[in-house]
């Protein structure tokens, strides 16, 4: 199907071929009814209607919706996202988590940002399966109503708009307890991400599953330096703080100027550039360049953000990517970054510049 933006009406051919494709994505990736009736942003019974051609309203503005879905999805496909790639911070934050699963405790992960500590949180909970629930708390999920009703929506607890936040706890709890089957079985993992925001009554919540003998939930706490601060000083939580940091069984505390080694910016690099399709040979002077920005705040995310800009201004230009010194510094216009070579020659217009200033870049800016 050839999938070009438009606006209005979409001609009985067009409807159709939307509709086909739709359903083909559908069946071959087994793609839930509620969560294409969600892209189109429809109800249930109207993606029924719509799906079995008998709907009686105008179906063009939900599948156009549907097929600007596909268009994106494609574009993501082309250029699919970096998966885990192993480095020293990442397997210290899962030894942790490890650590939290098997005791079971609560463990405590403070790292800078971007030094791979989310990746690492989400590669655990991949692998743990329904075993394990990462969930980014952030301003969404800091209150105990609105974390409860965050982790019964995850698990699959029924009627959550309905219930009592007294009433959804003891579900959750009765289905984290099944896991854990009185100790014969292995215990559920939440790890909670951006846990600063957590509100002390949130806190409470989570020390209170862990704490209960039914389910005796692993739990695993991560931010960045502010959590450690705050967890350091902040008093007058309901239940007793103290009781908290009693149960820190695992920690991984990472200080904010520590630096990046460069076996982790090769590990991610090559997991980014194997994402990308790319098959050539980053040179000497490049890898240099990208450890040199990885001990910038940000961290390992500025070589990721950089090598996927500088992969997208190659494909703007029709041009292949090197990633080549003068074009990873003409990238960081795209990540609202400073070049630390502005007066080189800009990368996709004939001037390559002079990649080997890269061994002063230490020395630059």
């Amino acid at each position: 199907m050839e999938t070009q933006p438009t606006d209005g009406k979409l001609t009985s051919i067009e409807r159709d071929q939307v509709l086909d494709a739709l359903k083909e994505i559908q069946r071959k990736e087994q793609i839930s009814g509620n969560t294409l009736r969600r892209v189109m942003g429809c109800s249930h019974s109207v993606w029924s209607q719509i799906s079995r051609g008998v709907y009686r309203g105008d179906s063009d503005k939900y599948l156009l919706r549907g097929r600007q879905w596909m268009i994106e999805r494609a574009s993501r496909q082309e250029a699919p996202a970096s998966g885990y790639a192993p480095t020293h911070v990442g397997n210290m934050v899962m030894a942790v988590c490890q650590q939290a699963w098997e005791v079971p405790c609560i463990g405590l992960v403070v790292t800078p940002s971007g030094a791979g500590k989310t990746a690492a949180l989400r590669e655990f909970a991949r692998r743990r399966g329904e075993r394990a629930l990462y969930i980014q708390a952030g301003e969404a999920y800091c209150s105990k109503q609105g974390l409860i009703l965050e982790i019964a929506h995850r698990l699959g607890v029924k009627d959550t708009t309905r219930s009592t936040s007294a009433r959804l706890y003891r579900s959750i709890r009765d289905k984290l307890a099944d896991y854990y089957a009185g100790g014969e079985g292995s215990p559920f993992c939440l790890l909670i991400d951006e846990a600063t925001t957590l509100r002390p009554s949130a806190l409470n919540v989570l020390r209170n599953l862990h704490d209960d003998d039914a389910c005796r939930v692993a739990l695993v706490l991560a931010d960045t330096a502010r959590l450690d601060a705050e967890l350091s000083s902040r008093a007058g939580i309901a239940g007793g703080y103290e009781q908290l940091k009693s149960r820190l069984g695992a920690k991984f505390l990472m200080a904010a100027d520590a630096a990046i080694p460069a076996k982790d910016v090769k590990a991610v690099i090559e997991n980014v550039l194997t994402s990308l399709g790319f098959t050539g040979r980053l040179d000497r002077h490049a890898l240099d360049y990208l450890c040199q920005i990885a001990q910038a705040p940000g961290k390992l995310r500025n070589v990721v953000y950089r090598l996927h800009a500088g992969w997208r201004l190659a494909r703007m230009a029709e041009a292949r990517a090197t990633f080549s010194v003068t074009e990873l510094d003409y990238a960081a216009g795209l990540v609202g970054a400073k070049r630390l070579f502005p007066n080189t020659a800009p990368a996709f217009a004939g001037g390559e510049g002079d990649p080997t200033q890269a061994s002063s870049a230490k020395k630059a800016g």
